[in-house]
């Protein structure tokens, strides 16, 4: 297999990125135009992981089997519907929640399957530097969506509108170029089988289990709370700026996933992961400070480091594992590392409903120790050196 040019790959994993987070900085106005609670609004941000889990245990396997262009494309052009699905959601709890769930459908597809395919267009040797870019490119999208949806809304056009028909527009007109991207899979007469498995190579299967495994759970956890909670729990502190704040926090929280590039260059993927555990809890202390005391600039630095550990840990894992990937179950490894970050989506609803109990500041308190004793875990394992391979 030779090398291809993944730029046309990445464009589209990148425009996924950006329709996923067109509708986060709007979950303020959500809340007020339809007179939801803090859960409520939540579930509409944390729905996208009951459509990720219904595309995400098949994506990869059928990939393997059929391949990654005919798997892949088709949902990229299914963000672009999902985005217009959202404007029918204006004044529909229910749409929204269908648009978010068609939303989550296409990432569990797009970011699994496209990190194989980007390992294989970019050939054997390049699996580290190919995670890193495809990463880098989800959240470089998934940065674009909260500042130009708030500056659409700054500019007095309608919100609940033109965000995503301009999502959907480019998207449309671009899928048709990704047809041009070769096909990776070399098809055999034993296929791989077409059911849900893991992906794991046996050599790999040690470094799965003790350092992929407990550091990957908190992908989507450490960036979901910036996203989606704090800036709505500090939202009282900053009357007439709620949209700004928080489009700032979710662009800072996509855009710090771009550090994973030079922290993994310097240390390596493996020292990296207990680092960005660390990063990310401190990350949890600053937004719980902000929301306890309103002082609601701690989340903007909150955004930074949560951010940063997130992008961080997912680049570490996906080269670590593609390094030792069979290429005949490769889709359905880097689906497997999805399906491990991706509960973690659901951060923002289980903090305000375990918050409607205990009050939220407790429920802050408790996912953070939760967070350091990940941190502990990692560190630990990284001084014992948990190897590599079995």
């Amino acid at each position: 297999m030779t090398k291809s040019n993944p730029l046309l790959l990445a464009i589209g994993v990148l425009l996924v990125g950006y329709g996923t987070n067109v509708s986060t900085p709007l979950l303020v106005l959500y809340k007020e135009r339809l007179d939801l609670g803090d859960s409520a609004t939540m579930a509409i941000f944390t729905v996208y992981v009951l459509g990720i889990f219904a595309t995400l245990l098949l994506a990869g396997p059928v990939s393997d089997r059929f391949g990654r262009r005919i798997t892949c494309v088709p949902f990229v052009a299914l963000s672009a519907l999902a985005s217009l699905v959202l404007i029918l959601g204006r004044d529909s709890f229910l749409m929204l929640l269908f648009a978010r769930f068609l939303l989550g459908a296409v990432s569990g597809v797009v970011l699994g399957v496209g990190a194989a395919w980007m390992q294989e267009l970019m050939g054997p040797g390049h699996e580290q530097r190919a995670a890193v870019l495809s990463t880098v490119v989800a959240y470089f999208g998934f940065g674009l969506g909260p500042p130009i949806s708030a500056l659409i809304e700054q500019l007095g056009a309608d919100p609940f509108v033109w965000p995503y028909v301009l999502h959907a527009a480019l998207t449309l007109a671009f899928v048709p170029l990704m047809f041009r991207l070769p096909e990776t899979v070399t098809f055999s007469e034993r296929p791989p089988p077409l059911r849900p498995q893991l992906g794991v190579p046996p050599l790999a299967l040690r470094t799965f289990w003790l350092v992929i495994v407990p550091a990957t759970i908190w992908v989507f956890s450490f960036p979901s709370t910036s996203f989606a909670l704090f800036p709505v729990i500090v939202s009282d502190a900053i009357p007439g700026y709620e949209v700004v704040v928080a489009a700032a926090s979710g662009t800072l929280t996509a855009w710090s996933a771009l550090l994973a590039r030079p922290i993994i260059a310097r240390i390596g993927a493996r020292a990296s992961i207990p680092l960005a555990l660390i990063a990310g809890t401190i990350g949890y202390v600053l937004g719980t400070i902000a929301f306890a005391t309103d002082a609601w600039g701690f989340v903007l630095p909150a955004a930074v480091l949560l951010g940063g550990a997130s992008g961080t840990i997912t680049a570490a894992s996906l080269g670590v594992l593609g390094e030792m990937a069979d290429p005949a179950t490769r889709g359905a490894l880097n689906s497997t590392v999805f399906i491990l970050a991706y509960p973690g989506m659901a951060m923002p609803i289980v903090l305000t409903s375990v918050g409607s109990i205990t009050g939220l500041t407790a429920a802050l308190v408790g996912v953070t120790l939760l967070a350091t004793i990940a941190a502990a875990w990692a560190v630990t394992a990284f001084r014992r050196n948990v190897t590599l391979v079995a």
